[in-house]
């Protein structure tokens, strides 16, 4: 599976906010993320930190 987990980093703090995330599209600095069954999850005024496609793993930072 392709799949990716989603964190944020948030005063200096890194947690997950999502998993088994399929598609991410920017509007302007919100990212919406979509997982594998059609759920979302947006994550407001953010910009990517980090994408690790090896370890399925992206980073957002509050903006």
């Amino acid at each position: 599976m392709c799949e990716s987990t989603v964190f944020i980093e948030e005063g200096g703090e890194v947690r997950e906010a999502m998993r088994d995330v399929a598609r991410i599209t920017m509007h302007d600095r919100d990212a919406v993320c979509i997982d594998i069954v059609g759920r979302q999850l947006i994550l407001e005024g953010v910009d990517l930190k980090e994408a690790n496609l090896l370890g399925h793993g992206l980073v957002f930072r509050k903006a």
